[in-house]
């Protein structure tokens, strides 16, 4: 690891042990998790090994990490000490050491939020006699606000996944299935030098399209179909996330009504953008332009979801949420419409808060575009 990066996670322990100070925390521990990839570098796919990064609220962290991983870890040279296990022993044992250091030390265990129950009941029996909380709680506000190394990441994330749009409708969309669909916007997003795929991409066409979270199948798109196509990709760990509705052939008058509508909503929700306003005042801002166009009442979602290192994290954008946004804050803003039974319409650009408003991460044309 080179000595700018080494000295970013060195940061970032730092600030997780005054936050921990802060909360009266004696320490936290984390699993195989996008809150452990930012604090130390590493990641995988999480297992039945535990792989675990143990920060106490002062002094060196500890990662128990298997076997076979043992090579890897030390590769990247995480700010923490190694304390490696071997197949068929038992790492609560190294778990069960660290607590009875922290025995000097008060307050509650802070936990990692996504920390599989497997793990998380027997290290709550070696910290039997401490409370518990989530380490979001000091992870949250730290990954919230990107700098301008994750800014950059997340640009080229969208960047490909703008030509990745461009690709997928060059070629003719009539006749393919949603799954060969989303697997030529992946191909190419790979194709562009992207990590890997963000998420399962989201191919939904025809009355498909009028289901939000729908994936997608084997169903065969036709003339006539509207089409939403709401995929991202990786660069770094970090996520892009683009939504784009394109209809094969010529579009209904209803069809352009409620595209127009959705557009508008989304405009409205990026021009509110700013330092200082609420999360919620952008939500208000795309639901009320789409309540005026008599959809409201198909808007059924939130306006948008924070991104980063990982697809969905805070901050929300949704009514009720009064966090105060702050420049670096990078959420989506992804408007919907969904006729049931009919099609749907959705529009999403990632923004980032800048000093002047919303800088977007995603520039593909957001026209209801015509292919074949």
């Amino acid at each position: 690891m080179n000595q700018k990066r080494r000295a970013m996670f060195d940061a970032r322990i730092a600030a997780v042990q005054s936050g921990l100070e802060k909360a009266g925390a004696a320490g936290a521990v984390f699993g195989l998790s996008s809150s452990l990839r930012y604090l130390v570098g590493f990641s995988d796919e999480p297992g039945e090994r535990a792989l675990l990064l143990v920060v106490p609220h002062s002094g060196e962290p500890t990662m128990i990490v298997p076997a076979l991983y043992v090579d890897q870890v030390e590769g990247i040279d995480p700010p923490a000490t190694i304390k490696s296990w071997a197949d068929g022993e038992d790492p609560m044992s190294i778990v069960r050491e660290l607590a009875e250091k922290m025995t000097g030390s008060s307050g509650r265990v802070l936990v990692d939020d996504t920390l599989w129950a497997m793990f998380l009941l027997p290290i709550r029996e070696a910290f039997r006699d401490r409370a518990f909380g989530l380490a979001s709680e000091v992870v949250t506000p730290l990954r919230m606000c990107k700098t301008e190394d994750e800014v950059a990441a997340m640009r080229r994330a969208g960047q490909i996944a703008d030509r990745a749009f461009e690709n997928a409708v060059a070629e003719p969309v009539a006749g393919c299935t949603e799954l060969e669909l989303a697997g030529r916007l992946e191909a190419a997003m790979l194709a562009h030098g992207a990590d890997g795929i963000a998420f399962e991409t989201l191919v939904a066409s025809g009355t498909n399209s009028a289901l939000p979270h729908y994936r997608a199948g084997g169903r065969r798109v036709e003339e006539g179909d509207i089409v939403i196509l709401d995929y991202g990709c990786r660069v770094d760990g970090y996520c892009s996330d683009i939504s784009r509705t394109i209809v094969c052939g010529e579009p209904t008058a209803e069809m352009e009504q409620v595209h127009d509508a959705v557009r508008r909503g989304h405009w409205a929700a990026r021009e509110r953008v700013a330092v200082g306003i609420r999360a919620e005042e952008v939500d208000a801002a795309a639901r009320d332009t789409l309540t005026s166009a008599g959809y409201g009442d198909r808007f059924v979602h939130r306006t948008g979801h924070g991104i980063g290192l990982d697809v969905h994290e805070p901050p929300y954008i949704v009514e009720g949420n009064n966090e105060i946004l702050k420049a670096g804050m990078a959420f989506s803003i992804e408007p919907g419409a969904y006729l049931t039974g009919s099609f749907g319409v959705r529009i999403e650009d990632v923004v980032v808060v800048g000093k002047n408003g919303a800088l977007a991460m995603t520039n593909a044309p957001q026209e209801l575009r015509r292919v074949t």
